[in-house]
Protein backbone atom coordinates (compact mmCIF):
# COMPACT_ATOMS: atom_id res chain seq x y z
CA UNK A 1 0.00 0.00 0.00
CA UNK A 2 1.67 3.61 -0.79
CA UNK A 3 2.33 5.52 2.00
CA UNK A 4 -0.78 8.38 1.33
CA UNK A 5 -3.23 5.20 1.58
CA UNK A 6 -1.91 3.74 4.44
CA UNK A 7 -2.22 7.32 6.14
CA UNK A 8 -6.13 7.73 4.55
CA UNK A 9 -6.72 4.30 5.50
CA UNK A 10 -5.34 4.72 8.73
CA UNK A 11 -6.87 7.88 9.57
CA UNK A 12 -10.44 6.53 8.83
CA UNK A 13 -10.26 3.65 11.10
CA UNK A 14 -9.30 5.77 14.18
CA UNK A 15 -12.61 7.73 13.17
CA UNK A 16 -14.48 4.32 12.79
CA UNK A 17 -13.38 3.76 16.24
CA UNK A 18 -13.88 7.09 17.92
CA UNK A 19 -17.03 7.18 16.66
CA UNK A 20 -17.31 3.81 17.61
CA UNK A 21 -16.41 4.31 20.90
CA UNK A 22 -18.47 7.33 21.61
CA UNK A 23 -21.36 5.63 20.53
CA UNK A 24 -21.18 2.39 22.57
CA UNK A 25 -20.75 4.66 25.65
CA UNK A 26 -23.89 6.74 24.50
CA UNK A 27 -25.97 3.44 24.15
CA UNK A 28 -24.50 0.92 26.59
CA UNK A 29 -25.87 3.25 29.80
CA UNK A 30 -24.06 1.35 33.08
CA UNK A 31 -26.49 -0.62 35.27
CA UNK A 32 -26.93 0.64 38.39
CA UNK A 33 -28.90 0.02 41.35
CA UNK A 34 -31.26 2.89 42.64
CA UNK A 35 -32.27 1.10 45.72
CA UNK A 36 -29.92 2.83 48.07
CA UNK A 37 -30.64 2.31 51.92
CA UNK A 38 -31.27 5.42 53.52
CA UNK A 39 -28.18 6.01 55.89
CA UNK A 40 -24.25 7.87 56.07
CA UNK A 41 -22.14 6.81 53.26
CA UNK A 42 -18.63 7.48 51.57
CA UNK A 43 -19.08 8.60 48.11
CA UNK A 44 -15.93 8.33 45.69
CA UNK A 45 -15.36 9.70 42.16
CA UNK A 46 -12.24 9.45 39.24
CA UNK A 47 -13.17 11.97 37.00
CA UNK A 48 -10.68 12.40 34.73
CA UNK A 49 -8.27 10.23 36.16
CA UNK A 50 -8.46 12.81 39.62
CA UNK A 51 -10.02 10.60 42.59
CA UNK A 52 -11.83 12.53 45.13
CA UNK A 53 -13.98 11.31 47.96
CA UNK A 54 -16.15 12.88 50.33
CA UNK A 55 -19.08 11.90 53.18
CA UNK A 56 -22.75 11.67 51.72
CA UNK A 57 -26.18 11.12 53.55
CA UNK A 58 -28.97 9.03 51.50
CA UNK A 59 -32.43 9.98 52.87
CA UNK A 60 -35.72 9.93 51.15
CA UNK A 61 -34.19 9.24 47.69
CA UNK A 62 -32.24 12.32 48.07
CA UNK A 63 -28.04 11.73 48.18
CA UNK A 64 -26.60 14.75 50.05
CA UNK A 65 -22.68 15.51 49.56
CA UNK A 66 -20.99 17.25 52.52
CA UNK A 67 -18.79 19.39 50.49
CA UNK A 68 -16.34 22.08 51.94
CA UNK A 69 -19.11 24.63 50.15
CA UNK A 70 -21.39 23.44 52.23
CA UNK A 71 -24.01 20.34 51.50
CA UNK A 72 -25.19 19.76 48.42
CA UNK A 73 -28.43 17.91 47.80
CA UNK A 74 -29.24 15.77 44.38
CA UNK A 75 -32.17 13.74 43.89
CA UNK A 76 -31.57 10.44 42.78
CA UNK A 77 -33.30 9.97 39.41
CA UNK A 78 -34.83 6.14 39.12
CA UNK A 79 -34.36 4.96 36.12
CA UNK A 80 -35.23 1.35 33.75
CA UNK A 81 -31.71 -0.57 35.79
CA UNK A 82 -30.76 1.75 37.89
CA UNK A 83 -30.84 5.13 38.66
CA UNK A 84 -28.53 8.57 38.39
CA UNK A 85 -27.68 11.68 39.57
CA UNK A 86 -27.73 15.14 37.63
CA UNK A 87 -24.94 17.99 38.73
CA UNK A 88 -27.18 20.08 37.02
CA UNK A 89 -24.22 21.33 34.99
CA UNK A 90 -23.95 18.44 32.38
CA UNK A 91 -22.36 15.47 34.27
CA UNK A 92 -24.27 12.11 34.98
CA UNK A 93 -23.37 10.18 38.09
CA UNK A 94 -24.91 6.23 37.43
CA UNK A 95 -24.69 5.41 41.30
CA UNK A 96 -22.10 2.59 41.77
CA UNK A 97 -21.22 2.69 38.39
CA UNK A 98 -19.58 5.16 35.73
CA UNK A 99 -19.69 9.26 35.22
CA UNK A 100 -20.25 11.25 32.08
CA UNK A 101 -20.03 14.25 30.74
CA UNK A 102 -22.77 15.17 28.19
CA UNK A 103 -22.09 11.52 26.28
CA UNK A 104 -18.50 11.15 27.21
CA UNK A 105 -17.47 8.74 29.72
CA UNK A 106 -14.84 10.85 32.35
CA UNK A 107 -14.84 8.09 35.03
CA UNK A 108 -16.38 6.24 37.80
CA UNK A 109 -17.94 6.51 41.15
CA UNK A 110 -18.66 4.08 44.47
CA UNK A 111 -21.40 4.99 47.27
CA UNK A 112 -19.86 2.82 50.44
CA UNK A 113 -21.68 2.89 53.37
CA UNK A 114 -19.49 4.08 56.45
Amino acid sequence: MTKPRRLIATGAFALAATGAAVVGTVVTAPVASAAVAPGDYTFTTVNFGIPSASPASVQNGVLTLFSPLGPLNYQIIDVPGGGFIDSGQGQRYYLGGENFFGPFLIGNNTLTPR
